[in-house]
């Protein structure tokens, strides 16, 4: 069972080692407030999960909003997280081969000194390189945020910027600025304005394997004030696909209206 306070984000690996599966989540309890990262086990994915003791993460003082899980193809596991402590960062950190610890050994992908600061994204790899995105923190808002994108083609290496996927409507960048996170940066004097392309703010990216040659990475966000009653637990999600032109950069996401996935 979850803890009995504000929770969200969870994500769910499955350790072929210790054959359970282990979920990381972001809770109240320990978000802004220290380097602590729930942590929760289960034999089999319906649940229930039980906690255990928290991770203590090692490339920060405080743990900010978002935290997330990414397993290697080798079973390694990594959580990736930002940072309240100044300065603003967000982190990769290696897990112990049962992912009940830190190792210790963090990469930080991208720091800042000032706020807003950027909530975490997605996670993913494909040919050998290694993805990450980030965005402006929305606080729930209905325009959606941005998806900056880092690579690196070492986990705890160095990572590099290499492009936006997520910008306004009407095609401009949003600024690498805003005063305040109730500010809508593709409409800076109207928060009912322009909204992002995919008006969502991202959460992770989904990896799935369609075929014996072909996997599908798909973004996902929350598309927080979508629902018709106003509960935030109602709100859509945007699922679109990450596509990549042939010399395998990354194409902006357009907002599907439908699309067909062709699993074999």
């Amino acid at each position: 069972t979850l803890e009995d306070c504000p929770s969200w984000m969870p994500n769910v690996g499955y350790n072929r080692h210790t054959k359970l599966y282990v979920m990381v989540y972001w809770s109240s309890r320990y978000g802004f407030q220290n380097s602590l990262v729930p942590l929760a086990i289960s034999a089999s994915p319906l649940g229930p999960f039980v906690n255990v003791q928290p991770l203590k993460m090692q490339g920060g003082m405080v743990i900010s909003d978002t935290t997330s899980l990414f397993v290697d193809d080798d079973n390694t596991a990594y959580v990736r997280y930002n940072t309240r402590d100044a300065p603003l960062k967000h982190v990769v950190e290696k897990l112990s081969p049962d992912w009940m610890t830190s190792t210790g050994q963090f990469s930080i992908i991208f720091e800042k000194q000032d706020y807003p600061w950027y909530d975490g994204g997605g996670m993913f790899k494909r040919k050998g390189i290694y993805y990450t995105m980030l965005s402006f923190d929305c606080c729930f808002c209905q325009w959606g945020s941005d998806a900056r994108t880092f690579a690196s083609t070492d986990i705890l290496g160095n990572w590099t910027f290499v492009g936006q996927l997520n910008y306004c409507a009407d095609g401009r960048a949003p600024p690498d600025h805003v005063t305040d996170m109730s500010i809508n940066p593709c409409s800076i004097n109207d928060p009912f304005g322009t909204n992002f392309t995919v008006p969502a703010q991202q959460f992770n990216v989904a990896t799935l394997p369609i075929s014996c040659e072909e996997t599908l990475y798909m973004y996902y966000g929350e598309r927080f004030r979508s629902s018709t009653d106003g509960l935030k637990g109602h709100d859509f999600q945007a699922w679109i696909p990450i596509e990549f032109m042939d010399d395998d950069s990354l194409l902006p996401m357009t907002f599907y209206a439908n699309f067909t996935v062709n699993i074999q």
